[in-house]
């Protein structure tokens, strides 16, 4: 899932683990952004532990990476972790979610296998909602909090904001 700043792309990671736990309670859910990813990593790497970070990692039903474009840049031991974390997941056919602020293949700094096995899934971009689908979020949202706005009203505020 890639889009701009700001268009919900964290929280539709949260939303699909949240759904994935309702309905298999006991399945092993991972949400954590990239940065902390890495982080967790190099603590492993430091304290001798990669045993239990691989176990972590790979034992998980549902893996949700947000900012996977933190991933850029970094030394080739920690793109090579993620890489393998990620055949280690796809190999038993669990699902792996990564947001980012642009598509795979605009993904500069990263290794080319890296971009080819995020091409691999369906990628979807997220765009701010157009003036008219603002109007309607913002007449939802007031409904259900017991406001009745005005159009003029309605159409003033979806004019002050883009995502």
């Amino acid at each position: 899932i890639y889009g701009g700043p700001g268009l919900g792309k964290t929280h539709l990671l949260n939303a699909i683990g949240n759904e994935i736990l309702k309905n298999i309670p006991n399945a092993r859910v991972k949400y954590i952004p990239a940065e902390s990813f890495i982080n967790d990593f190099l603590d492993h790497l430091r304290l001798g532990e990669m045993e239990k970070f691989k176990k972590t990692y790979r034992s998980l039903d549902l893996l949700l990476i947000d900012d996977i474009q933190s991933l850029s840049g970094k030394k080739v031991a920690t793109q090579e972790e993620f890489f393998n974390t990620f055949n280690a997941l796809h190999d038993k056919q669990k699902q792996i979610v990564l947001t980012s602020d642009r598509s795979p293949k605009h993904l500069e700094g990263l290794e080319e296998r890296l971009v080819t096995r995020f091409s691999w899934g369906l990628t979807q971009t997220i765009t701010p909602p157009d003036f008219e689908t603002r109007i309607a979020i913002l007449q939802s949202k007031t409904e259900h909090l017991g406001y009745n706005f005005q159009s003029d009203t309605l159409e003033y505020l979806a004019g002050q904001f883009d995502s």
